[in-house]
């Protein structure tokens, strides 16, 4: 669903996470979770936009393709990093049974 939502945003531009979920035919909750994911590792960002009889609204936007790959290879990079680390510790935990 990351890849559909992203491919998306970077064929159609920005969308309010509604208006995304619509479009996937998906559930808000659902595209706005994968949305918080790809915002924390920074592909997509998030816009904060005015009412003008005020309240806010979001946008979210693919990061430009010529970025992309390098934000993606570093956000796996820290996935690769956590789940080492992480690995690490249950061996120490087992070791110590």
């Amino acid at each position: 669903m990351d890849m559909e939502a992203l491919k998306l945003m970077l064929s159609e531009g920005p969308f309010k996470a509604d208006d995304l979920a619509d479009r996937l035919g998906r559930d808000r909750s659902t595209v706005y979770r994968s949305l918080q994911k790809m915002v924390s590792c920074q592909v997509v960002t998030k816009e904060t936009r005015s009412l003008e009889r005020g309240g806010y609204y979001h946008v979210y936007a693919a990061v430009p393709r010529e970025v992309l790959r390098d934000r993606l290879d570093h956000c796996v990079e820290e996935w690769h990093s956590r789940v080492t680390m992480l690995l690490e510790r249950f061996d120490e935990d087992m070791d110590s049974l």
